[in-house]
């Protein structure tokens, strides 16, 4: 019997032997023949699909000429950190490139603290930063990870955000809060989003006390949720910005981007083995060039019409549907079984991704209209179903 990799997936939700082989665009294909829309998306990387020519290519060029070089400039970093800034405001710039978010994260608590001479950190409850030891304890208490001068504070839904505030306005006053992290949208809790006025307090308390705003936008970023970075519709500029996911197609590439007042300093840490390697900026330089020929925010604005004309009635069920562009979240009320729902959702020629009692629906731009449309009927259908069974059986 061969080997089998971790799955977040509930237990006897996968068909047996569900093991793909290969990817087109939206698609992907099982060893046993059969073919998935893909709403998985790698975990929202694949955001302008698997196999993307135009992506492929200059990745196969660059696996004949170079692939890493430490801490070696090369030419197609180069044209990486150019690519990433051709987003950015002049303000601000490319950092450094790591290979996953949770090196992002650590290298954004090192630089908060280095500038502001302080330790204290600040998260929300259910953001999702990442897996390391520091990027855990931001999101949620973690009896894992116990750190000092970590600060999780309670969040949306469970907490109102005038309240939210007071707990950070308390925290922020003691002048020992290096950075506050945030996700502007809760990838993988909810899909909740703040109002545009809770952000601009948040950012305001953080300048009058002089603590730096880290907006963890390596979910959202790249037109994920319509426009380039959630936060341009939010009201703030944040003093370090977090990205990843869209921007390397699927290959492991996340970036910090720092305020130009902050210099790279030795004690920062910046860098690791695989930092910027070649391959990774290949990947960067395609999508992002690969984006910029298309439409991908008028895409994505139909994606989102798509998925609320499909879905919304959900809420009949007791289903919530939360989320922007092509990041969406079904949150599943008590007494329906995730495991039910999503086995109906295989079965039935869709991938979707799965947290807590949480269905993530993160298509990639490049989805056809059709596939979409097919795989939310598929997505309603099985929650229908689901919540039916659940009521015959007593449980709602």
């Amino acid at each position: 019997m061969a080997a089998m990799t971790y799955s977040y997936y509930p237990p006897d939700v996968l068909p047996q032997g569900f093991r793909v082989i290969r990817g087109a665009n939206d698609l992907l294909f099982t060893e046993d023949g059969k073919q998935y829309i893909d709403l998985l998306s790698g975990s929202g990387t694949v955001f302008l699909g698997h196999a993307n020519p135009a992506i492929t290519r200059t990745i196969k060029e660059q696996l004949d000429t170079l692939w890493s070089t430490g801490a070696v400039p090369t030419c197609i970093a180069s044209e990486a950190w150019t690519a990433v800034e051709a987003f950015l405001p002049t303000s601000h710039r490319l950092a450094v490139l790591y290979s996953t978010g949770m090196e992002a994260v650590e290298f954004a608590v090192r630089v908060a603290r280095q500038v502001t001479g302080r330790k204290g950190l600040i998260g929300f409850n259910g953001c999702m930063h990442g897996k390391s030891m520091a990027a855990a304890r931001l999101g949620w208490p973690n009896q894992l990870a116990t750190l000092p001068d970590f600060h999780s504070l309670p969040y949306l839904p469970e907490e109102q955000e005038e309240v939210i505030l007071e707990h950070a306005r308390d925290l922020l006053a003691t002048g020992s809060i290096a950075g506050v992290f945030l996700e502007p949208l809760l990838g993988s809790r909810g899909g909740h989003i703040p109002s545009r006025r809770f952000v601009e307090q948040l950012s305001s308390l953080c300048g009058e006390h002089g603590s730096l705003l880290v907006l963890d936008e390596i979910f959202t970023g790249f037109h994920r949720t319509g426009p380039v970075f959630l936060h341009h519709e939010l009201g703030v500029t944040p003093d370090i910005l977090l990205v990843g996911k869209a921007m390397g197609s699927g290959f492991p590439v996340s970036g910090v981007v720092l305020d130009r007042r902050y210099p790279i300093q030795g004690s920062m840490l910046p860098g690791s083995t695989f930092a910027g390697n070649a391959l990774a900026a290949a990947a960067v330089v395609a999508t992002l060039r690969e984006m910029r020929t298309r439409d991908v925010a008028g895409t994505v604005r139909a994606i989102e019409q798509t998925v609320l004309r499909s879905l919304n009635d959900l809420g009949e069920l007791g289903i919530a549907l939360r989320g922007k562009g092509a990041l969406w979240v079904l949150e599943l009320p008590p007494g329906l079984s995730l495991s039910n729902i999503v086995a109906r959702i295989l079965r039935n020629g869709v991938v979707v991704s799965t947290t807590a009692n949480f269905i993530r629906l993160l298509p990639a731009a490049t989805i056809p209209q059709a596939h979409l449309t097919r795989a939310c009927e598929v997505i309603a259908q099985a929650c229908r179903a689901g919540s039916g069974a659940a009521a015959q059986a007593g449980s709602v």
